[in-house]
C-alpha cells in the first residue's frame, strides 16, 4: 500500500524497509491514527495531525499492518515510483546562494579595502604638499595648494591662507622698496625678511646705490667707507682703482707743490746774493 511518509511527506509503500527520501525507517514502525487516519509512527504518543492521544486506541490497531500484509500477500506488489530528489537540489540551491553571498561580501571587502589605502595615500599626499607649502616662501606654491585640495582639513587651508596673505603682504612690502631705489627703504625690507628671496636683490640695489654716491663724490674718504661697508661688493675693485688713482694724483701734486717749493726757495737764495753789497 501507497503511503505518505511520516517523516517527510513523501509517497512510500508501507512495506518499504526505509523511506527512499529521507531513509526513515517505514515497515513495522508506522500506524494509523484513530481519529484522523493519517499515518503516523508507533512510538508518537500524540498525533501530529491532530494532536489525539494515541495510548488509547493503539491496540485496537496493532494488528491493522498483520492483516494489511496478509492482503497484500495476495496482490502483487506494486512497484515503488522513484521520486525526484528534491532535497539534492534544495541543497545544491543553497550551496549556489552561499556562493554567492560569500562572492558580494569578497567583493565588498576589496571595495572598502581599495576605499581605504585610496583615502590614506590621498591624506599622506595632502600632509606633504602641505608641510612643503607651509616652509615655501612662494605665493604660487601656496595657492597650487589650495587649488589642488580642495578638500583638505579646514585646519590645514586656514594655515595655507594665513600663510598666504603674509607672503602676499611681503611682496607688496618688496614691489615698493624695489619701486622707491631708497637705501633705507631697502635696507628696512631685508631687516624685517632676512630669509626672503628678494634680499639678494636688495643688497645689490643698496650696493649700486652705495657706490654711485662714493662715485659722485670722488673722493678717497668715500671710496673707502663703500669698501669697508661693501667688502664683497660688486664695484669693490673699481672702488679700489678709484682710490689708487686719487691717492696718486694727489701725491703727484705734492711732489709738484714741494719741487716748486723748492725752486722758489732757490730763487730767493740767487736774489739774495746779487742783491748783497
Amino acid at each position: 500500500m501507497i503511503i505518505k511518509c511520516p517523516e517527510c511527506g513523501h509517497q512510500v509503500s508501507d512495506r518499504a524497509k526505509t523511506c527512499p527520501s529521507c531513509g526513515i525507517d517505514i515497515a513495522g514502525k508506522i500506524t494509523r491514527c484513530p481519529d484522523c487516519g493519517a499515518y503516523i509512527f508507533k512510538d508518537d504518543h500524540e498525533c501530529p495531525n491532530c494532536h489525539c492521544s494515541i495510548n488509547a486506541s493503539a491496540s485496537v490497531h496493532e494488528t491493522e499492518p498483520e492483516v494489511t500484509s496478509q492482503i497484500y500477500g495476495l496482490i502483487p506488489e506494486i512497484p515503488e515510483i522513484p521520486q525526484p530528489e528534491e532535497p539534492k537540489k534544495k541543497k545544491g540551491h543553497k550551496i549556489l546562494w552561499s556562493s554567492i553571498v560569500v562572492g558580494f561580501v569578497i567583493a565588498l571587502i576589496i571595495v572598502f579595502l581599495g576605499i581605504y589605502f585610496y583615502q590614506k595615500s590621498q591624506q599622506e599626499n595632502e600632509m606633504r604638499a602641505y608641510e612643503n607649502a607651509m616652509m615655501s616662501t612662494e605665493p604660487a606654491v601656496l595657492q597650487n595648494f589650495l587649488d589642488m585640495y580642495i578638500d583638505a582639513s579646514v585646519a590645514h587651508r586656514d594655515s595655507i591662507k594665513a600663510h598666504l596673505e603674509i607672503l602676499k603682504k611681503v611682496d607688496r612690502d618688496w614691489q615698493n622698496a624695489f619701486a622707491s631705489q631708497s637705501k633705507s627703504t631697502l635696507q628696512l625690507f631685508i631687516d624685517r625678511n632676512p630669509d626672503n628671496i628678494h634680499v639678494p636683490e636688495a643688497r645689490l640695489i643698496i650696493d649700486s646705490l652705495d657706490f654711485a654716491a662714493a662715485k659722485l663724490e670722488d673722493t678717497m674718504d668715500a671710496y673707502q667707507k663703500y669698501m669697508d661697508s661693501h667688502q664683497q661688493g660688486a664695484y669693490y675693485d673699481e672702488a679700489a682703482h678709484a682710490y689708487d688713482r686719487i691717492q696718486e694724483e694727489a701725491e703727484a701734486k705734492r711732489r709738484e707743490a714741494q719741487q716748486d717749493s723748492i725752486m722758489k726757495a732757490q730763487k730767493a737764495a740767487e736774489t739774495a746774493k746779487t742783491v748783497k753789497p
